[in-house]
């Protein structure tokens, strides 16, 4: 008889997850998926996409619903996942009866941060996480409301990029002194700066939020130095935080995410975390390709057999903005590391490669991110390159191509 698993979390990586468990561990397992949006289990990644028009909403679903069927998963979705009961292995379900189980999966993501400054709580203050914040902030761009974004990474870019395509005036204001700083080099950030600015968005940098103005609604932003800009909304998008309450009421391990160790598993027998609510070794990740692999990982795992995670070497290999971005490893050279520098502004192409003891050990590509799979892979293989040391910057094919003449 099938032992219950339960999945907690309806999002990429208990979508991959239950991929993998249909490859290694197929009938071992009765699997029901719990999430609390209304719909399919979608790529988070394309919400921009779909906020600037160029793809609609059901296209980012990740399967359709009869692939979920034919692998004999149970979805409920649209359902609130409200108490663990360790002892009992039964999960709690809003408004419905528990589920029991004997392995039990916590896949919860993370939910975006509100700064907490005079006028957060003003209406017009959205954030930018799921699908149904691209349906209020598609309003808004139709309406040809004037936006602030709050936030310079990857969330706030997407969002800014969204809403310019979809319309409306945007203004994007970061805290740090360049864009993406944890994935961009200053040159890197440089240059996307001034490409996303070619999009008709204005980008602030330097610019702390002091506070929200407006009696009811939001009618502008004040930064610290008292500069106010006008706006009829504004969308935070300064971070995420992972959701852990789940773990934490149940009396499971949590600091910043829900503690993992090499197997996935929390310090609660038969219960595991993955995904942007995990943190391992003291890291969450909160990207997609970590949380594959951890879902890789734990399939095997539970499929029964020996394997560990041992962590992910960070990439971000994404269009931000329209504009295609890619780091990876140490892309700032410490410790004596040499880097190689392609910088082409007229063309919007930025390449970096940095080396160490022979090896590759970071990157950061933008503009051109064509051969990033094959730098990727050379740093995690820690493969040597000193025989194509010289034609690394021009690309795979002229490298490997001299390597083999």
């Amino acid at each position: 008889m099938s032992e219950p698993l339960v999945i907690v979390g309806n999002g990429m990586a208990a979508a991959r997850l239950v991929d993998e468990l249909a490859k290694t561990a197929l009938g071992r397992y009765a699997i029901a998926v719990i999430g609390d949006e209304p719909r399919l289990a979608y790529n988070r990644v394309l919400l921009s996409s779909v906020l600037a028009g160029e793809t609609a909403s059901h296209e980012i679903e990740l399967r359709p619903a009869s692939w979920w069927r034919d692998r004999g998963v149970t979805l409920k979705y649209g359902c609130v996942a409200s108490e663990i009961d360790v002892g009992r292995r039964e999960l709690k379900i809003s408004g419905e009866e528990s589920l029991a189980f004997a392995k039990l999966v916590l896949a919860t993501g993370s939910a975006p941060l509100r700064l907490n400054v005079p006028g957060a709580d003003l209406a017009g203050v959205h954030t930018f996480r799921d699908s149904r914040d691209v349906d209020l902030l598609l309003t808004l761009a139709a309406q040809k409301k004037r936006v602030v974004v709050v936030g310079g990474g990857l969330l706030g870019l997407e969002a800014a990029y969204g809403l310019a395509k979809a319309g409306a005036p945007v203004t994007l204001i970061h805290l740090m002194d360049r864009l993406m700083e944890r994935q961009l080099d200053p040159p890197a950030a440089e240059l996307l700066k001034t490409l996303v600015e070619r999009k008709g968005i204005k980008v602030m940098l330097s610019a702390n939020t002091a506070r929200l103005h407006g009696k009811t609604h939001v009618e502008g932003v004040e930064l610290a130095d008292g500069l106010r800009i006008d706006a009829d909304a504004v969308i935070f998008a300064a971070g995420i935080r992972p959701n852990t309450a789940l773990a934490k009421d149940a009396g499971i391990s949590v600091s910043r995410g829900i503690v993992i160790d090499d197997q996935l598993q929390t310090d609660a027998a038969d219960i595991f975390a993955l995904g942007e609510c995990a943190e391992h070794r003291g890291i969450c990740y909160g990207l997609v390709e970590p949380a594959y692999e951890q879902a890789r990982v734990l399939a095997r795992h539970l499929g029964g057999r020996s394997v560990s995670y041992s962590g992910s070497v960070v990439a971000t290999n994404l269009k931000v903005s329209g504009v295609a971005v890619f780091s990876a490893g140490d892309f700032i050279a410490t410790g004596g590391a040499e880097a190689i520098v392609l910088n082409d502004t007229r063309r919007g192409t930025y390449k970096k490669l940095v080396i160490a003891n022979g090896r590759l050990t970071g990157a950061v590509l933008v503009g051109d991110t064509t051969d990033a799979l094959w730098y990727l892979e050379l740093i995690r293989t820690r493969e040597p390159i000193a025989k194509i040391r010289g034609e690394m910057m021009f690309g795979r094919s002229l490298a490997v191509g001299s390597e083999a003449a």
